[in-house]
């Protein structure tokens, strides 16, 4: 009897470790990561979400055990790169790492998109977010949300806000302020924030709307005086700034995020691990110290809460653009 069953256990070892070996071999091959992965930023090289990609794409290289190549494909306000992330193999290997402009503000802005904003992207996860503030030189005479709209009754011609050009988050910030407020606010636009900055010190504008990340030095060295900022709540990076909401404007939330997306169709699979190693990272001491040294605050949701957020995000802003007239050319 014993002999017997020890010639079958032999028998069935020589079938099964054949089997489990293949299937072993088969799971390595379906298993994802199993090459370098690609971070488009439709964006220059060193800008702040070009900063965040790499940094973000080094700590996923050791959590994940592949490279990250980050690639930066510039153009058309973000939609070069975001066109190339739309077209590319839904496979899990090249992710957009964008700020909104190419999804929720470009679809609105621009008469021709190469693609469809809604359906061609599917959500991974948001990144970071940073807060657009409305400041104004040192000489402007106010120094609260409540004081600037007592002030705007009889200086009408004073209401005026830099900002770092046409179709910008501080552009269309100001839009929303005055949608919102009927404060008046009148825009000038600039090619670029030091410009702008250069404009609104020596006082030839008044005020600027800009993001924590350009404007945090330039509070915290007391050339620019903030009024409110546009967060949901009191901001971690500038602590001591009410919020809109605290003036009564509640829905005045605005500012650049950065978040990543892959092209329409990629598994859920993919898009939740990335997801949660990016939460990983996200929660590293070191990650937390270089997001406030950059003046961002981070942010982690889900697919599906990302997703949920996004289509609210493309609704909010076609509405208040287009109520604005807003164009750009392309």
């Amino acid at each position: 009897m014993n002999t017997t069953f020890g010639w079958m256990f032999r028998l069935l070892a020589i079938v099964l470790v054949p089997l489990c070996a293949f299937g072993a071999k088969a799971q390595g091959k379906d298993a994802w990561p199993s090459k370098p992965i690609r971070f488009v930023v439709p964006f220059a090289a060193g800008g702040s979400i070009d900063v965040l990609a790499r940094l973000m794409g080094r700590h996923l290289e050791a959590r994940l055990g592949q490279s990250f190549i980050i690639e930066n494909r510039t153009g058309a306000g973000g939609t070069v790169g975001a066109d190339f992330v739309a077209r590319a193999p839904a496979d899990g290997y090249t992710f957009l790492f964008t700020a909104q402009g190419p999804l929720v503000l470009n679809p609105f802005l621009m008469k021709h998109l190469p693609y469809r904003a809604e359906t061609a992207f599917t959500p991974v996860t948001m990144v970071a977010e940073a807060p657009n503030v409305l400041v104004s030189n040192l000489d402007f005479p106010v120094s609260s949300f409540v004081e600037l709209r007592a002030f705007a009754k009889s200086n009408p011609d004073k209401m005026t806000f830099a900002t770092q050009g046409v179709g910008t988050t501080g552009h269309v910030t100001g839009e929303l302020i005055n949608q919102r407020t009927g404060i008046g606010l009148t825009h000038v636009a600039y090619q670029g924030f030091p410009r702008a900055l250069t404009d609104v010190l020596a006082g030839r504008v008044g005020m600027m709307i800009g993001d924590t990340i350009n404007l945090l030095p330039r509070i915290h060295s007391g050339q620019l005086r903030p009024i409110a900022i546009a967060s949901a709540k009191r901001s971690a990076v500038l602590p001591d700034v009410p919020t809109f909401a605290e003036a009564g404007y509640p829905e005045i939330v605005s500012g650049p995020w950065y978040a990543v997306l892959a092209p329409a169709g990629t598994s859920i699979e993919i898009r939740r691990k990335l997801a949660d190693e990016m939460r990983h990272v996200l929660g590293q001491r070191e990650v937390q110290e270089k997001f406030r040294e950059l003046g961002v605050e981070s942010r982690d949701p889900t697919p599906e809460q990302f997703d949920a957020y996004l289509k609210a995000e493309y609704r909010r802003w076609g509405a208040v653009i287009q109520k604005a007239g807003i164009t750009v050319n392309n």
